[in-house]
């Protein structure tokens, strides 16, 4: 009988296919990471864009409670509440690039670290309806627009 013998070679990795190995994985890695990093970017954007949203709308909350048992009136781009008895009891308005809240004896910021682009308020449908326009840079320097409407019930007059 004739034995047949086979011979097994065993052939590892060349150099040359080593490095093209390496150089396609590398390039993947690039690409993933580049996109995890530019994903944590929009998140951290829209993060930053949710907590300022979150501090005016608090703040328009705020706004709202006083709308519904108080007068309003819009003089140079200033919000003045009145009460029953025609006094001042709010007036709020931008200054340096923030909104600032003045009660009768105190004054506070109530959007902390925001700063505005434009801050505009009007009396619109009759006086009915309060128009809040709002602008500010977000992290990436585009500029964010918010338009809100509130309700003027005057319950007072």
């Amino acid at each position: 009988m004739v034995k047949i013998i086979k011979k097994i070679q065993n052939k590892g990795l060349t150099l040359i296919e080593l490095l093209i190995y390496m150089s396609i994985f590398s390039i993947i890695l690039l690409m993933i990471n580049s996109s995890v990093f530019y994903l944590q970017k929009i998140i951290q954007n829209n993060n930053n864009n949710y907590r300022i949203k979150n501090q005016i709308y608090f703040n328009l909350n705020i706004l709202q409670q006083y709308l519904y048992k108080n007068s309003v009136s819009v003089q140079d781009k200033n919000l003045n509440l009145f009460n029953k008895n025609n006094d001042l009891i709010l007036t709020q308005k931008m200054e340096n690039s923030q909104i600032k809240n003045i009660y009768q004896n105190k004054e506070f910021e109530p959007l902390y670290s925001v700063y505005l682009e434009k801050y505009n308020v009007s009396l619109i449908d009759n006086n009915h309806l309060l128009k809040i326009e709002i602008s500010w840079k977000d992290n990436r320097g585009k500029i964010q627009n918010l338009i809100e409407y509130l309700i003027v019930i005057n319950q007072n007059i």
